[in-house]
């Protein structure tokens, strides 16, 4: 074999040969260094002691499972077989597995992938959503077979206003946590829910681990939609645990945490309402006071006579039109007369000095007069005003009626004046009536009573007593 003379790829391809026959399940620790990934997601790492270092490649293949991350510093065991690279002829191991020294790989993967996440800030305090004050509608991811959805619901069914709406996915296994982020982001999707609830039962850390995953978590955090996580029992952390804006320590905790919101709220109203129904009382039993202190005060004795006091005003101002009338009347007949006056005086008044005189004297007329006029129809608007509000037609408004015999401008004011067969015109606010007498009585009570002491709606009733500032009204 001396004499021997080899190709490089022959030398290599029989070294490997040789390597693969004699070293092919070999199990080397180490300490990792130089850890890199490639495009294709191949491992590249060194396995170093404290006198030697090897090369490893792990394929992407086997990559990909790993939970954890490879690092530098990491102690582990790799298992697989040694080969020579031949475009660099360099010696190196094919890594099949390895696993971290001194701590299960799932326990380094939970470590690694909190310590990240915690970096970028998802599990910080003030990112959490509080509990919605009336979470009358739940969402719980979890599985459809599993006793945790059965322990919630039984719980859950204590609150008859609840709405629960059940998006079920696989909570253990390959494809678990795929299958958890998606049915959280159907949820929010729908618009239904104000709360979610992600949940399992209790397990090993294998059987949690699809509550470790990063798109769990990234999910959890992304969501709009506070969430609870109720993953195993009290001892056991997930990450969906430190994601979550609450935390449950069971199933059955996160239902719990939901009912008695409910309830609180439930029972605030209960107080409220209480309240609101003692304060209504209290107000009711102090009108009903008041009212009774106000039919006995004299401020309502006193109602007829300040009725009877109005009246007499309301006559006076029906005078005051009339007199305003003729006041205006006279106005005009002295305003022609002077204007006639001008017309007749001599001619030569127009010459010399007594024109400009004229013309002086005329200017101061025509501005006494425009002032008096100016005067005159301010008073008689004002008559006019109170006329048209203190007038027939304003009684009319409020209820009362006009009542005459066909035939007759006179208000019908005693009904012995009226004979069967006779016609009545009957004027209200709005329109007339007409009506046929067929026959007229007069009372007792009304035989007895002194006409003159009871005052029509249209005479003059003096008042016994007027209010300051009355005295003069309707004098102009």
């Amino acid at each position: 074999m001396n004499d021997r003379v080899f190709t490089v790829a022959a030398l290599i391809a029989e070294v490997n040969t040789l390597l693969e026959q004699g070293f092919s399940g070999v199990r080397v620790e180490g300490e990792v260094t130089n850890a890199s990934t490639s495009g294709r997601g191949h491992f590249y790492f060194s396995l170093k002691d404290d006198s030697a270092a090897i090369d490893c490649v792990m394929w992407s293949s086997r990559a990909r499972r790993l939970k954890f991350e490879l690092e530098d510093g990491l102690a582990a065991l790799a298992s697989g077989s040694l080969t020579i690279y031949p475009q660099r002829g360099r010696f190196q191991m094919v890594v099949d597995k390895i696993e971290p020294q001194g701590v299960g790989a799932l326990q380094l993967a939970f470590e690694q992938l909190k310590k990240r996440l915690e970096a970028e800030g998802l599990f910080a305090t003030e990112r959490k959503q509080s509990l919605p004050a009336l979470p009358n509608r739940v969402g719980i991811v979890t599985s459809a077979t599993g006793a945790a959805l059965q322990d919630m619901l039984k719980i859950l069914r204590r609150s008859p206003n609840l709405e629960v709406f059940i998006a079920p996915a696989m909570v253990q296994g390959e494809g678990a946590g795929a299958e958890i982020a998606a049915a959280i982001k159907r949820l929010i999707e729908s618009n239904r829910v104000k709360l979610i609830i992600v949940a399992r039962g209790g397990g090993s850390l294998e059987d949690l681990w699809a509550f470790n995953e990063e798109q769990v978590a990234r999910a959890i955090a992304a969501s709009p939609v506070p969430i609870i996580s109720g993953v195993g029992h009290e001892v056991d952390f997930t990450i969906a645990d430190f994601v979550a804006d609450i935390r449950a320590t069971t199933p059955t905790q996160a239902a719990e945490l939901v009912v008695s919101r409910l309830e609180e709220q439930e029972r605030r109203l209960v107080d409220a309402r209480t309240l609101l129904l003692r304060d209504i009382d209290r107000k009711v039993a102090l009108a009903r006071t008041r009212l009774a202190g106000l039919a006995g005060s004299s401020g309502l004795a006193r109602v007829p006579q300040r009725v009877q006091f109005l009246r007499a005003r309301l006559q006076r101002a029906l005078r005051l039109g009339p007199a305003l009338r003729r006041v205006f009347a006279a106005a005009e007949a002295r305003l022609e007369n002077a204007a006639r006056s001008l017309h007749h005086l001599p001619a030569r008044i127009a010459a010399g000095g007594h024109r400009r005189l004229l013309v002086s004297r005329r200017e101061q007329l025509a501005q006494l007069m425009g002032a008096r006029i100016a005067q005159l129809r301010s008073r008689v608007t004002a008559g006019a005003r109170a006329l048209d509000h203190l007038g027939p037609t304003k009684v009319l408004d409020r209820g009362y009626s006009i009542t005459r015999i066909e035939g007759s401008d006179k208000p019908l004011r005693d009904a012995a004046r009226i004979q069967p067969g006779q016609a009545l015109i009957t004027r209200l606010a709005r329109g007339e009536v007409r009506s046929l007498v067929r026959n007229a009585t007069i009372s007792r009570s009304v035989e007895r009573r002194d006409p003159a002491s009871q005052p029509s709606l249209f005479e003059t009733v003096e008042p016994t007593g007027e209010e300051p500032g009355d005295q003069g009204a309707g004098d102009d």
